[in-house]
């Protein structure tokens, strides 16, 4: 059995784990997005986006393995925040964990479709009219707009709403400031750098690593 200071060291090093994996997955939304400066010039039509024709396919490749190996440790540092607010609140710790399940079993599935999408459009630009192309993409989209709205819900604000009260009600040992490390502040404070001509790297990913400072503090109090 573990004693008192090996359950803080499982916690530290699963937070220092999360801070990494969530930096990963912000990595991995990159070549998602238009090379280049001038987001201006980024040709869209519905949705498909024009550039994906003209990046090497590598570039998707490269953002799905990001994502794939980034995304375990940010689910077990979510985990491992529920085992944390268990002890003083069972139900919350609970809906956390069930709502950890719903982000795992949707995340990357969700990833793999943004991923999906431009490799798709490679293949059929120049054999089939934009219109036959963005259909094929509209059918991706309807077949997977459930989970993608389940990932949606769970990553952004389940986890969010969930430990934001746990930190409110003392659930969560640390200081009542760490409320604002979470995806939806992230997105709010990098989005606003990118209107500012910042490149930026992906919301939610830096939104985890967030929630991996948070495991980080909370279990040096254990």
């Amino acid at each position: 059995m573990l004693g008192v200071t090996g359950f803080m060291n499982v916690y530290m090093i699963i937070g220092m784990i999360g801070i990494i994996s969530g930096l990963i997955c912000a990595l991995a939304d990159v070549p998602l997005v238009k090379p280049g400066k001038a987001e201006s010039q980024k040709l869209q039509h519905g949705r498909i986006s024009l550039w994906w024709a003209e990046v090497p396919e590598s570039r998707f490749t490269l953002s799905f393995w990001l994502s794939f190996l980034g995304q375990p440790g940010t689910y077990l540092t979510m985990w491992m925040l529920a085992e944390l607010i268990t002890v003083n609140s069972p139900a919350l710790g609970m809906a956390l964990k069930i709502n950890t399940i719903v982000g795992a079993y949707t995340g990357l599935l969700c990833h793999v479709v943004f991923c999906q999408k431009p490799m798709l459009y490679q293949r059929l630009h120049g054999k089939l009219g934009i219109e036959d192309a963005e259909n094929a993409i509209k059918s991706i989209d309807k077949t997977t707009m459930v989970p993608m709205v389940l990932g949606f819900l769970s990553l952004y604000l389940g986890t969010t709403i969930m430990v934001s009260v746990a930190i409110l009600t003392g659930a969560l040992n640390v200081p009542k400031l760490f409320i604002l490390l979470n995806p939806i502040v992230s997105t709010i404070v990098l989005m606003a750098l990118k209107k500012c001509g910042v490149k930026i790297i992906g919301t939610l990913g830096v939104g985890f690593s967030m929630f991996a400072i948070v495991l980080l503090v909370a279990g040096m109090g254990v």
